[in-house]
């Protein structure tokens, strides 16, 4: 947690096809997606306006964007996708995204990855 900051948090439940193992190649699978975006408070004009805090609509529409690629190879991919759109609001300094496929082992073991990035890593990280 980011002192002097905002935390905007998005939770969604998609329909995910990824490919990494063979018990996920029978079609599209539950994936919990929570993502953290956190924005300065000082750089917030108005905080009255959730607009200008972070705005929850672009991390919703990016997350659930995912369910229409059908070339989706795993979580990871999915995880850099969502962390591009994040970032894409200017405000956004730091990000946290996790994605876990809860029904994958039927319920004896829950695969999840997580990352947790700031602005410029992922500037770095893209050049």
């Amino acid at each position: 947690m980011l002192a002097n900051h905002w935390c905007a948090s998005v939770d969604a439940t998609i329909q995910l096809r990824t490919g990494c193992n063979p018990l996920e190649k029978h079609g599209p699978q539950a994936v919990v997606v929570h993502v953290d975006a956190w924005a300065p408070v000082e750089a917030v004009a108005n905080p009255h306006d959730i607009r200008q805090v972070v705005d929850y609509e672009v991390i919703f529409l990016a997350i659930r964007k995912l369910e229409q690629n059908a070339h989706c190879e795993c979580l990871e991919s999915s995880i850099l996708e969502v962390l591009d759109a994040v970032f894409g609001i200017p405000i956004v300094t730091t990000a946290f995204i996790s994605m876990q496929k809860p029904h994958v082992y039927n319920g004896q073991g829950t695969p999840a990855i997580s990352l947790s990035m700031t602005r410029e890593q992922w500037l770095k990280a893209k050049a």
